[in-house]
């Protein structure tokens, strides 16, 4: 076989030369999965021996914006927006709007790919892609972070029939690409019999200047001696679990005298956190402020992250914290589980815990934890090592 070819054995055991990837994101938002996806296009786009197509909602801008940056120096990256979007209740909708699904199949049979990779959040969303590829005849990979059962990670409506619906779409990808070790016994647990390859997230490695801390502080206000602790992410109450934090805050605010908290990022849930800032009157303690542009910044002038999450799969903030050297409180849920020490994990919901854990991580010395969580990031959450993994994952 030439040497400069991809290839995979397909189902009946014939050898076939793949050189057209198709890429398929229907997500409305911008996240962390988003951006991993990104990641993994560029990787495939380095490739100049294979054609790399991707549909897209039209409507999220900002994920648009970085593909169009990435093709203004890509020749072999064809981009296919569309109107189409997941939505509440994506996997029933899936099925009961054939019309939209054949839309999407028509599309994917235009673009001719050998594979396709569906970037699914959760296995609802994307769910019309995947059914799509599937009705196409075409190699369906699943990239997904997260496999929760519905009564954790989706809205309380239909949990039994729509966990039923869920078992369908798991059967559908021929393999399924996730980001970590808990994830893929998710998968397993769902019943998933195809092929899982695990493909840890990465994080750049990010600069930070000796007058980061003082120039941020400086910028929003904070003094010297203020233990500053952050909230970062989409505010989405649902899963980021911005509102019992505030709420835990709120009722121990005694014991955390001291402390700033800081909730940076926006999301369909920012004007409901800031009326409850208002309304407990920890407007003195607690502030909101957008996505920054200068990550360096931030985590220099931070001394703790707080991870409050319902559900995660591997949160790219943590990592970003991890290599920065930034303490770290979580909930004991999925990848912050896998990652952290236990000592900085809290109950799931447990807002006591919670507070108990910021002092206590406070209160620590922790030189060698630090250390070996930068060591662990530069070891396994490389770009360049993400990259290769994610192709031969696709191959």
């Amino acid at each position: 076989m030439p040497t400069n070819h991809w290839w995979l054995e397909a189902r009946g055991g014939a050898v076939t030369e793949v050189r057209r990837v198709l890429i398929y994101s229907d997500a409305a938002e911008f996240g962390g999965h988003e951006a991993m996806t990104l990641r993994g296009i560029q990787s495939l786009v380095s490739r100049q021996d294979l054609d790399v197509f991707v549909m897209y909602y039209g409507g999220n801008t900002q994920f648009m914006e970085k593909l169009e940056e990435l093709r203004s120096g890509a020749r072999n990256l064809k981009l296919q927006p569309f109107e189409f979007r997941s939505r509440t209740l994506q996997n029933l909708r899936s099925l009961l709007t054939p019309g939209e699904v054949r839309s999407i199949q028509k599309l994917m049979l235009q673009a001719g790919p050998d594979t396709v990779v569906v970037s699914q959040g959760r296995i609802e969303m994307g769910s019309a892609g995947l059914l799509a590829a599937s009705r196409a005849g075409l190699r369906t990979i699943s990239y997904i972070p997260m496999a929760h059962p519905v009564s954790v990670a989706g809205r309380q409506v239909g949990v039994q029939l729509r966990d039923r619906v869920n078992q369908y779409f798991y059967s559908l990808p021929e393999k399924f690409i996730t980001i970590s070790e808990s994830t893929r016994q998710m998968l397993i647990a769902r019943g998933v019999k195809s092929e899982i390859a695990v493909v840890p997230n990465c994080v750049p490695r990010i600069a930070i200047r000796e007058s980061d801390r003082e120039d941020f502080r400086r910028q929003h206000g904070l003094n010297r001696e203020d233990y500053v602790v952050a909230v970062v992410g989409r505010i989405v109450f649902r899963q980021k679990a911005q509102d019992f934090a505030l709420k835990a805050i709120e009722c121990f605010r005694e014991a955390l005298r001291g402390f700033k908290f800081l909730f940076i990022g926006d999301g369909r849930d920012e004007a409901k956190l800031r009326t409850m800032i208002a309304e407990t009157n920890l407007g003195e303690a607690v502030r909101v402020l957008p996505w920054s542009s200068a990550p360096g910044q931030v985590y220099a002038g931070i001394d703790m992250l707080l991870i409050p999450s319902h559900f995660e799969g591997v949160p790219l903030v943590m990592l970003e914290a991890m290599s920065c050297g930034v303490r770290i409180v979580a909930s004991d849920a999925d990848g912050m589980a896998e990652s952290l020490p236990k000592s900085w994990l809290f109950p799931l919901g447990d807002s006591e815990g919670l507070v108990k854990a910021l002092r206590r991580v406070r209160e620590q010395e922790v030189p060698d934890l630090i250390e070996a969580n930068r060591t662990r990031v530069a070891a396994e959450c490389d770009v360049r090592k993400f990259g290769l993994r994610f192709v031969e994952a696709i191959l």
